[in-house]
């Protein structure tokens, strides 16, 4: 994976250099957390790919469910949960279903409360679905207790109950923090259960059991993107300012949002990659986010993650990107993959239009696009960074992930945030729970 910085309003190598002196003890803690290895420090989530008992674990519950048959992986989970499973399946299969309707297993994600979708959701399987063996249920909520995904999977396991009778658990797993509600229940029945370390949150957690499981079950090669995750934490705690895509970005960040750049927009070149972007955004609203500083100083400070796809959003919001308030970094993400060398036909409908197209492929003129936006930002003085891929695979999204994970590490400590907790989350949590039971009195 490369990562490059180009604008036309450079940091100066005397701003990179103070503001890397600032992550110097964060960098050497870091290191220390990887030497260390388990989970006692809150970024330890930076352990996970290199965590063979972790492995080993979800491979075993991956081949005691899997079945000639599966067709269906239905995944109950919200956020964290969620966000990092449905980021990597979709850029290699989920955004393309519509276009392959007889490849199987597929991934359902219900990670909404929606009455339609759920509905929905729930006669599909029940018409469906012939036999237990075509599918299996990974509820996931590492507290235990989050009330979306508890809901959706009262509902999704009663309609399959009411199908397939109390064989329903056999093809559950349950992932969750041991020893929570949700764990100590689904133990109680029998259901198979796989842990979250305590330290790691949901946001952080896509290399663990709550990524891993449903991934390896679907077929796909976990090894190769832990492979991945483990070569990027290599660059990002041992390489230099210079070299370094986590340390580098996190500077670049926090240097244009003390110049008013409060937004951060993830403008991706593959449609596939989108829920990839939306991963990101929970990463860094929920990361930086903050109302209080580590002092509890009240600073109410943040990014606004935003995510684009090109070359659909160029039509939408680029006139706002390119002509309105100048309060944004921009984050180019697009892979050197040669995705076709079909030449337009030579026997063009409308002949006359755009003779340009003559003789150039799709990939061609998706290049054009890429590299006409780019210059248009230079042009403008708008700053960018890149982040290009070599393709879009386990390895390669495995190093994108851990790349952001530990940038948002960074950019915590630069902040000055607690990068690993949301306490404002909570305060809708609570209301929501508390107007649940008053309606039960």
């Amino acid at each position: 994976m490369e990562f490059l910085y180009r604008s036309s309003a450079n940091i100066s190598d005397s701003d990179l250099i103070e503001l890397n002196e600032l992550l110097v003890d964060y960098k050497a803690h870091l290191v220390r957390v990887a030497n260390r290895g388990g989970y006692e420090d809150k970024e330890s989530s930076i352990n996970l790919p290199v965590d063979e008992v972790l492995l080993r674990d979800v491979l075993a519950a991956s081949e005691a469910k899997s079945e000639r048959a599966l067709k269906y992986i239905i995944v109950i989970g919200i956020g964290g949960s969620n966000l990092g499973t449905k980021a990597i399946y979709d850029s290699l299969y989920g955004f393309f279903d519509q276009f392959e309707p007889d490849r199987f297993p597929k991934v359902l994600f219900a990670d909404t409360n929606d009455p339609k979708t759920i509905t929905k959701l729930t006669d599909f399987l029940i018409t469906h679905i012939q036999d237990p063996s075509e599918f299996v249920v990974n509820s996931i909520s590492k507290s235990g207790g989050t009330t979306e995904t508890i809901a959706n999977t009262e509902f999704i396991v009663g309609a399959l109950r009411e199908r397939f009778g109390d064989t329903v658990y056999e093809r559950m797993v349950v992932t969750s923090d041991a020893g929570s509600p949700l764990w100590t229940s689904a133990v109680e029945r029998g259901i198979t259960t796989l842990s979250i370390p305590k330290n790691v949150g949901g946001r952080f957690s896509v290399f663990s059991s709550v990524g891993l499981f449903p991934l390896a079950l679907l077929g796909l090669d976990v090894r190769a993107l832990r492979e991945g995750a483990r070569a990027m934490r290599k660059r990002c705690l041992s390489e230099p300012i210079q070299t370094n895509p986590a340390m580098l970005s996190a500077i670049i960040l926090f240097s244009h949002l003390k110049k008013g750049k409060t937004i951060n927009d993830n403008f991706i070149f593959h449609p596939e990659l989108e829920s990839l972007g939306k991963w990101y955004r929970q990463l860094m609203g929920e990361s930086i986010g903050k109302e209080k500083d580590w002092d509890g100083n009240i600073v109410h400070t943040g990014i606004t993650p935003r995510v684009s796809i090109g070359s659909t959003d160029l039509h939408s919001v680029g006139q706002l990107y390119l002509g309105g308030p100048q309060d944004k970094t921009t984050t180019f993400i697009y892979t050197k993959r040669v995705a076709s060398t079909t030449l337009m036909p030579r026997r063009r409908l409308f002949p006359d239009l755009i003779e340009s197209l003559h003789d150039k492929s799709l990939d061609q003129i998706m290049r054009a696009i890429l590299e006409g936006t780019k210059i248009a930002y230079l042009k403008n003085k708008l700053p960018f960074m890149e982040v290009i891929l070599p393709d879009i695979s386990e390895y390669s999204l495995g190093e994108f992930l851990q790349f952001k994970m530990i940038e948002m590490m960074y950019l915590g400590s630069l902040l000055r945030v607690n990068a690993f907790d949301q306490p404002n989350v909570e305060l809708y949590k609570i209301e929501t729970k508390r107007i649940l039971e008053e309606e039960m009195s």
